[in-house]
């Protein structure tokens, strides 16, 4: 079996769950090859296997104060880039296409009549039974049609609404950490700019407390209680193991983490995310703290009173990777 996995780099959370799912795939007998396809430029982690095929393709571009800037995501999408890789690359070469929220693979594959299997946390809000989000949620599912419109969907989320959603996938670096409880708060908001935040945490109230944060400008820098760190996956997998608390936006793969070590999570979903709200809505229902902005309040009184949740989610990747290969007939 030759397959093709496409996968979407508009965010990290993709590219560390597929790394996973890319070895267990390569050790399956059943698979004689798979290649890797990959669109978006909004990822800052290296990955440790050849990528054979690249494109800029569509990427969402997130402004500074906590929300997606939808012009320049517009201006930003690559379309001939788009249609480049749609008719460029050799799709028949292969048995399945495999998208984790990739629409070049999809696409590609959809007009050669080549099966596709979704991959990912945003197929879950097609369930039936998933919660209902109003008229957003019909507009969602709607686009999640047109964007990556698969046969197959392999779905994941912190609760299984329906028998195609599965667990997340949690990176092998976290089931295996020693998980401490250091006394400093990891911050990993990537859609506010580095001086709202230190303006922000740098309040008096906070003086007692340690943050570290995590931005893109690619610099480090101390400020009194707070210290500043480049995306580093190896250092960022370090401290979400060792704080005592995360603070972060709705994105499913570092709020699974969160959840899976134990640490008390404040949730600040993006706005105008359509999955980043339902991550919200489920988290809060689970008893996590959610804020619709970036709020000294609210971060003072999680600091003194947010609620621990911790799930032991159960390891489902190899299961998935049998639901792909070995069914790759049956829609959900």
């Amino acid at each position: 079996m030759k397959i093709l996995f496409g996968i979407q780099a508009t965010g990290n959370g993709h590219l560390s769950r597929a790394k996973e799912l890319y070895y267990l795939l390569k050790e399956n007998p059943n698979v004689e090859q798979i290649d890797v396809l990959v669109s978006g430029n909004n990822s800052a982690i290296d990955v440790p296997f050849e990528i054979k095929y690249c494109f800029k393709g569509i990427s969402f571009s997130y402004g500074k104060s906590g929300k997606v800037n939808v012009l320049k995501s517009f201006l930003k999408a690559n379309i001939l880039s788009v249609l480049r890789g749609v008719l460029a690359v050799p799709f028949r070469d292969y048995d399945i296409i495999i998208s984790d929220y990739e629409p070049i693979s999809v696409w590609g594959a959809k007009l050669r009549g080549i099966h596709t299997v979704g991959l990912g946390n945003i197929f879950s809000s097609t369930s039936k039974q998933f919660p209902k989000m109003g008229g957003s949620h019909r507009i969602t599912k709607l686009f999640t049609r047109l964007f990556c419109p698969v046969d197959q969907k392999v779905a994941m989320h912190y609760q299984k609404f329906d028998d195609f959603i599965f667990t997340p996938i949690i990176r092998s670096e976290i089931r295996t950490a020693q998980v401490k409880n250091d006394d400093f708060t990891l911050v990993y908001l990537l859609s506010y700019s580095e001086e709202q935040i230190v303006e922000i945490l740098s309040q008096p109230r906070f003086a007692g407390n340690k943050f570290v944060v995590y931005t893109n400008t690619g610099h480090s820098a101390q400020n009194d209680n707070i210290e500043i760190k480049p995306l580093n996956t190896e250092s960022f997998t370090k401290d979400i193991c060792n704080c005592s608390g995360v603070i972060t936006a709705g994105g499913f793969q570092t709020t699974a983490e969160a959840l899976y070590l134990g640490k008390k999570l404040l949730c600040i979903p993006i706005k105008t995310q359509f999955e980043q709200q339902c991550n919200a809505r489920v988290l809060q229902e689970l008893g996590i703290t959610v804020s619709k902005d970036i709020d000294a309040d609210c971060i003072s009184q999680w600091l003194i009173s947010g609620r621990v949740v911790r799930i032991d989610f159960q390891d489902e990747s190899k299961k998935m990777v049998d639901t792909i290969l070995n069914d790759p007939s049956k829609a959900a």
